[in-house]
């Protein structure tokens, strides 16, 4: 499967970009909370970053959900 280049925009993973599977339109990431999980979802946009050749998809912060039963391993960066 092809992936491309996201950015999340806003929470505690302001700015920080990753590359996802081709289709993938909400990402779950480690949150600076205790026992929550930043939500980011695709909004549509693209943004030009630095160092790259193709423009990144922009995923917003879209709120905060419980940590309780997601593995570790499936969020963005995992968490160690």
């Amino acid at each position: 499967m092809s992936h491309e280049l996201v950015v999340l925009r806003g929470g505690s993973r302001d700015g920080e970009s990753t590359s996802v599977d081709i289709g993938v339109r909400r990402i779950l990431a480690a949150s600076d909370a205790p026992g929550l999980l930043d939500v980011y979802e695709a909004n549509g946009e693209t943004e030009e970053l630095r160092g790259n050749d193709e423009p990144a998809f922009v995923f917003v912060h879209a709120g905060q959900e419980p940590a309780d039963g997601i593995s570790p391993e499936l969020l963005h960066p995992p968490s160690t």
